[in-house]
C-alpha cells in the first residue's frame, strides 16, 4: 500500500469518527431537550411512598407499607406481590405530563369535575398527593392535581400501567418442578387411609409415572379464594376430615425436599387445591387431580 493511499484511508476514518461524534452529541442534546420539556406532576421516590390508593377500572384498591412490606390495607393476611407493588409505587411517584394547558376551560370540560380515575399516595412525611384523570384526548388523558387549577395531558399509558385487579396483585405460591425423574415417594391419605407409592418399588412404576405426570401438570394460576379462613375450608372440602392429602418427597438441586398438597371438592371440571402452610385455594383440573390421586378412570 502506497503512502498516499494510507493517508487517504486515515482521512476517511478520521472523518467517519467525527461524524459519529457529532451524531452522538446531537442525540444526547435531543434527549436532554426532551427531558427538560417534561412536566413532572408527581415527584416522589417509590421507596418514600407508604400508602397507595388506586381507583382505575377495577374498583378501589388500597395498600399500605409497614417495615418495608406492602399489605392490602383492609386485610394484612392477603399475600401481596412485593415486586409489582414497588413498580406501582415508582409509577405513581413519577407521573409526567407532556403538556400543560394554557387558558384552560373549567374542569368539567375535561371530565375532571367527576374524575374517571384517581390515584392517591401518601409519602413518608404524611403528605397526601392525589391525581385525578378525566377524558381521553387521542393517546393522552386530561389530569389535574388535588388543590390545583392547572390541567395537563398525560400519556394514557400511565393508566394502563396501573390497571390491576386485586387478583393480579396476589403473590401466588411457588410450585416446584416435579416429574417421574425426581419424584421419590408419594403418600396419599384419604378417609384416614394412607397408601405409599415409592419410585424404588418396581411394581409401582406405572402408578409413580401417573402421579408424577399429574404433579408435573399442576399450575397454580387460577384462584378460588386467596385468603381462606380455617372455618371456610369445609366449603371447599379442604378441612382435615374431608380433604385428600398428598405428601410428596422429591429431589431438587440434589437435595431431598417435601411438599404437601391438599385436594378437595369438585367444582365443574376442576377441584379445589391448597398447599400446606398456604391460605390460597386454587382450581386445578379434575383430570390432573385424578392422576395425582392415582384414581382409576
Amino acid at each position: 500500500m502506497t503512502q498516499k493511499r494510507k493517508i487517504g484511508l486515515l482521512i476517511i476514518v478520521f472523518v467517519a469518527l467525527i461524524c459519529i461524534y457529532m451524531w452522538v452529541r446531537a442525540w444526547n442534546q435531543s434527549e436532554q431537550a426532551q427531558a427538560n420539556t417534561m412536566i413532572r406532576i408527581t415527584d416522589t421516590e417509590g421507596d418514600k411512598i407508604k400508602k397507595i390508593a388506586l381507583n382505575i377500572e377495577n374498583g378501589e384498591l388500597n395498600f399500605e407499607k409497614e417495615n418495608g412490606v406492602w399489605y392490602d390495607a383492609l386485610d394484612h393476611d392477603i399475600p401481596i406481590n412485593q415486586s409489582i407493588m414497588n413498580e406501582i409505587a415508582d409509577t405513581v411517584g413519577s407521573i409526567s405530563a407532556n403538556r400543560k394547558l394554557k387558558n384552560a376551560d373549567e374542569a368539567k370540560d375535561y371530565g375532571l369535575d367527576v374524575p374517571i380515575y384517581t390515584i392517591e399516595y401518601t409519602d413518608d412525611n404524611d403528605d397526601v398527593i392525589s391525581v385525578y384523570f378525566g377524558n381521553n384526548t387521542g393517546d393522552n388523558i386530561y389530569a389535574t392535581l388535588e388543590g390545583e387549577k392547572s390541567i395537563y395531558t398525560v400519556s394514557s399509558q400511565v393508566i394502563e400501567d396501573l390497571n390491576y385487579t386485586e387478583e393480579d396483585l396476589i403473590q401466588l405460591d411457588d410450585y416446584p418442578s416435579i416429574g417421574s425423574g425426581n419424584l421419590e415417594k408419594a403418600v396419599i391419605t384419604q378417609n384416614k387411609n394412607s397408601v405409599v407409592y415409592d419410585s424404588a418399588d418396581e411394581t409401582q412404576t406405572e402408578q409413580i409415572i401417573a402421579i408424577a405426570g399429574g404433579l408435573g401438570a399442576v399450575q397454580l394460576s387460577t384462584t378460588a379464594d386467596y385468603c381462606a379462613e380455617e372455618k371456610e375450608l369445609s366449603e371447599y372440602g379442604l378441612d382435615e376430615d374431608l380433604r385428600a392429602a398428598v405428601e410428596v418427597t422429591y429431589q431438587e438441586d440434589e437435595k431431598e425436599k417435601k411438599l404437601t398438597l391438599y385436594i378437595g371438592n369438585r367444582v365443574g371440571d376442576d377441584r379445589y387445591v391448597m398447599l400446606n402452610d398456604s391460605k390460597i385455594v386454587y382450581l386445578v383440573s379434575d383430570a390432573i387431580c385424578g392422576n395425582i390421586l392415582n384414581e382409576e378412570e
